[in-house]
């Protein structure tokens, strides 16, 4: 006579809803009853796939962070190359308003490159 296999997960997500409150410890143990083998690791990753963990819990963040020394606001969106901050469209928003076009702000910013490739 065959042998049937037993599916571990399903076993583990039946046994987890349940028992709430159960560790992973505990289901193994539980597991372990049924002669079905089972290990901590499998029991935490189905539980955490099923969704019957709960969410991460600790000390709140902290208002700064170090980054290579420098702090910084964890609040403040940072910079990356491609990326412009809202202030930064704002500010540029009134000096095409102040120049009169998109396009004169973009030769008064090509001027600007000149006069810094000159300076240099």
């Amino acid at each position: 006579m065959v042998k049937r296999k037993v599916n571990k997960s399903k076993e583990i997500r039946d046994y987890v809803s349940s028992n709430r409150s159960a560790s992973a410890k505990a289901v193994v143990e539980a597991m372990q009853a049924k002669g079905i083998k089972v290990t901590a690791a499998m029991v935490a990753n189905v539980k955490s796939k099923a969704g019957l963990t709960r969410g991460r819990r600790g000390r709140p963040r902290k208002s700064t962070s170090t980054l290579n020394g420098a702090v910084r606001k964890v609040g403040r969106p940072t910079i990356h190359k491609g990326d412009v901050a809202l202030e930064t469209l704002i500010e540029a928003k009134k000096f095409v308003a102040k120049v009169g076009s998109t396009q004169q702000a973009l030769d008064v910013i090509r001027v600007l490159e000149k006069l810094d490739s000159i300076a240099t």
